[in-house]
């Protein structure tokens, strides 16, 4: 069977794919002696796991009228999709595909990709590139005309709340060396900023990474942290919006230290004022994600209340402070620095209205109720 192309020839395909699901089936509930009610498992299934007679498996009340199904024990690790090839032809490939395939086929959960076909200089730097900021992954075998790339990443090794954790740590770290870039408390460099950034995006690819292969893989799910498939899509939102706020506060940095004057240039009442918009904007973060690791709603409302009281001050304080500079490239960048500063909080915002809708997802309710919140199953009214 031929690969699919693109309309500029480059051609994707993975080999050794998993074998295809049943279609969607109905049963229906027997009697088993005088009290139990049993249901058969479909026979496809059963043989593809190998499932026997007396054999165990878990069942897990999901809510919502949802049973979910898993294996145990030895048939859990036997029941892991086979080893696949993600195979790219690079022959044609427009400017930047090829790295972008590399980190979607990261993130998508492929272990082996194989490229090939004559790279160019180009190409090659963009592959390596992709490479360098995936954790667990290296080119393997480099011959005329194919390049593999093989990941070793375990992922029960790094549980969600870990990597959370992990890129709050370096977001805060990026606000304190924009902090100590505008009050010249330490001689902070485009390098060290450059490589915190890196750090972020590493850590949000592998992010994006346990969620995807949570999705297809229940005990994955289970090791890493995500207990219900409601919480992967918003989990995938607020990684994202972390990513973006890892982005904005680089081009911060950046403007800070690429012209090491800068912050001799303004004002001091400007200076002063950046600094303490930094320092709020820091607090903001940590309150946010301290909501969102603890799921407490009551924090997140009031963080969305504070952010939107913050937005009428970015909103004025961009022109007002640009105002109070002669140099037009100065007050430019200032501007900039705000407007970045009032996109990154908008991320927040995502953030605490994700904690928000979690905490009344039917899994987390089940886990105990508070003095706002319960789920009743009987009450219709």
């Amino acid at each position: 069977m031929n690969a699919p192309s693109s309309p500029s020839g480059t051609a994707v395909q993975v080999t050794n794919p998993p074998p295809a699901r049943e279609e969607e089936s109905v049963r229906r509930v027997q009697r088993t002696g005088s009290t139990s009610l049993s249901v058969t498992l479909p026979k496809g299934w059963t043989e593809a796991m190998n499932i026997k007679t007396g054999d165990a498996v878990r069942f897990r009340d999901v809510g919502e009228g949802r049973l979910e199904l898993s294996l145990t024990g030895e048939h859990a690790k036997s029941a892991q999709a086979p080893p696949r090839t993600l195979r790219i032809d690079a022959r044609g490939a427009p400017p930047k595909l090829l790295g972008r395939l590399v980190v979607g086929g990261f993130i998508t959960g492929q272990e082996h990709v194989v490229i090939t076909g004559a790279l160019t200089p180009t190409q090659r730097e963009e592959v390596e590139h992709a490479v360098a900021r995936m954790l667990g992954t290296s080119i393997v075998a480099d011959l005329p005309g194919q390049l593999e790339i093989q990941n070793f990443i375990d992922p029960a090794r790094y549980p969600l709340p870990r990597l959370f954790s992990r890129i709050a740590g370096l977001l805060r770290g990026q606000v304190d060396q924009c902090v100590r870039a505008l009050e010249g408390q330490d001689s902070v460099d485009l390098e060290r900023i450059t490589t915190v950034e890196d750090e972020v995006d590493r850590v949000y690819l592998l992010l994006v990474r346990q969620l995807l292969v949570s999705s297809d893989n229940f005990h994955v799910a289970k090791e890493v942290g995500v207990p219900s498939h409601h919480f992967q899509l918003g989990y995938r939102l607020v990684a994202k919006s972390l990513e973006m706020v890892g982005d904005l506060l680089f081009e911060v940095g950046e403007d800070l230290t690429t012209d090491r004057a800068l912050p001799a240039k303004l004002p001091g009442a400007v200076r002063t004022e950046l600094s303490a918009l930094l320092q709020r904007f820091g607090n903001h973060l940590d309150r946010t994600l301290q909501s969102f690791s603890e799921v407490t709603f009551q924090g997140a409302n009031d963080e969305l209340n504070g952010i939107g009281e913050v937005y009428s001050v970015l909103n004025e304080a961009g022109p007002r402070l640009a105002a109070k500079i002669r140099d037009r490239t100065v007050a430019l960048v200032v501007q900039r620095m705000v407007s970045n500063l009032d996109h990154a909080l908008k991320m927040l915002v995502i953030v605490n209205e994700v904690t928000i809708n979690k905490s009344v997802e039917p899994e987390v309710l089940m886990r105990g109720s508070t003095d706002l919140l319960r789920l009743d199953r009987n009450a219709r009214s």
